[in-house]
């Protein structure tokens, strides 16, 4: 599955996407907004940091590991939308960049270390953030 957006310029039989028209539909952009290749790379790196002597974790490197990944995400989205000889879709590059903030806050992460840090709230965020996003269409042949 290509992890571009297809916005009608080419026909595509692609799992969600409209299949005819070549453009994906609501669940088709709901997924490919979700930088999810960052996000496991967040998830992988931060389970490999060990904890401190009583069991807090490093928030340290939490947060190193969060920023480093914040600038893997438009770097891996605009590789991941010019495949082909495409110009970048800066939309989805955009989305997936803003995103991935989103989904670390609502793993916890080093935002658990803010004092003012709610996982329930979190959660609302991650959810408005991704149905809202996956409601953008980006122009159609772009």
């Amino acid at each position: 599955m290509s992890r571009r957006i297809l916005t009608g310029r080419a026909p595509s039989m692609m799992a969600g996407s409209s299949g005819a028209s070549g453009v994906d539909d609501y669940l088709g952009r709901l997924v490919k907004y979700i930088p999810a290749e960052i996000v496991g790379f967040y998830l992988t790196a931060a389970g490999i940091i060990p904890q401190g002597p009583n069991k807090e974790p490093n928030y340290t490197a939490l947060w190193i590991v969060f920023a480093l990944g914040l600038v893997l995400v438009p770097v891996y989205f605009w590789f991941a939308t010019t495949r082909g000889g495409t110009p970048p879709l800066w939309s989805q590059v955009i989305l997936a960049t803003v995103a991935y903030p989103v989904w670390v806050f609502a793993i916890g992460g080093p935002f658990a270390s803010l004092d003012w840090y709610k996982s329930w709230i979190a959660s609302l965020v991650l959810l408005f953030v991704t149905v809202v996003f996956a409601m953008y269409k980006p122009p159609q042949g772009s």
